[in-house]
């Protein structure tokens, strides 16, 4: 494998449409409000991708050299622990993203014409949610190992993409961007609830102290079934406070997850049976929040 390709693997592709759903959902309600700004979408997405690779990378790392990923891994084997990246290439890799998160989020500050007590606010965010991409499992305590990774998501993913990433195009916060943070980090949060299903074993042997290792199994299952209905009802709730007709949306989405959720009990502890729903409810979230953000284009038009 040559050493661009093993820096994509790294990179982890697959993730990257879930973190930039709350980005699509700024981006329709700055469109409802007649708001919108082609700066700052493309700069809110520049920082998503860059903060998800980031935490992408600092995973693999922090993992890597913690022995957390190892032969045992049911899941997809990482780039340090397969050998196909070294560590110090990692470390230079995590260096170079954050210089991109920085110039990206300094950008997205002056697109956004905030004022200064505005531009500390959001300043102080930036620092917070870089320090908390490579924080999850780098260092000597990560919140990961603590258990803390599901708050985080939920904070990040919802309420930080889609409330602050509404606010740089309206200055204003609103009760169905509220809703939508609670939808899009419910969803967020039950992908990493998979993720942490799928590998309760090995997590458990190196002491990664995550929700599921910390409830056991089976109460993971009930914890991500309530995830799931909050996701649902929370979107739908959102949906209809822009336009009753998109709520027709409810229908597949109630469809595709409940089938998802008689999957996730079906699965096996300990195998791969968890990584196809892994996938699907991660693109399903982006496609939810694609669906609003064309939904909202064209009832403009017309």
């Amino acid at each position: 494998m040559s050493v661009f390709h093993a820096w994509v693997y790294a990179a982890r592709l697959r993730t990257l449409p879930l973190s930039v759903s709350g980005i699509l959902i700024a981006a329709a309600l700055a469109f409802v409000d007649e708001q919108f700004s082609w700066p700052i979408f493309l700069w809110s997405i520049a920082i998503t991708l860059f903060l998800q690779i980031l935490s992408n990378i600092a995973n693999d790392y922090g993992d890597g050299i913690k022995g957390t990923d190892n032969e045992k891994r049911v899941g997809p084997a990482r780039a340090l622990q397969s050998g196909m990246l070294n560590a110090v290439a990692l470390k230079r890799g995590m260096f170079i993203l954050g210089v991109l998160v920085l110039i990206s989020v300094i950008a997205l500050l002056i697109s956004a014409e905030l004022s200064m007590k505005e531009l500390l606010v959001f300043i102080l965010l930036a620092v917070v949610a870089l320090a908390a991409a490579v924080a999850y499992t780098v260092g000597e305590r990560p919140y990961g190992y603590a258990g803390l990774g599901d708050l985080m998501v939920f904070l990040f993913f919802g309420g930080v993409a889609v409330l602050a990433g509404t606010y740089v195009y309206t200055k204003d916060l609103t009760y169905t961007q509220l809703w939508f943070a609670m939808a899009i980090g419910a969803f967020s949060t039950a992908v990493l609830n998979l993720n942490n299903m799928r590998d309760v074993v090995s997590d458990q042997e190196a002491a990664k102290h995550t929700v599921v290792v910390r409830m056991g199994y089976s109460k993971a299952i009930v914890y991500h079934h309530l995830l799931i209905v909050v996701a649902f009802f929370a979107f739908i709730a959102a949906t209809a406070r822009i336009n009753p007709n998109a709520t027709l949306v409810a229908i597949p989405m109630a469809l595709l997850l409940r089938a998802h959720l008689g999957r996730v009990r079906k699965a096996r502890q300990g195998t791969a049976d968890l990584d196809p729903e892994l996938k699907k409810v991660a693109m399903l979230c982006f496609m939810a929040a694609l669906f609003i953000l064309v939904f909202v284009l064209i009832s403009e038009e017309f």
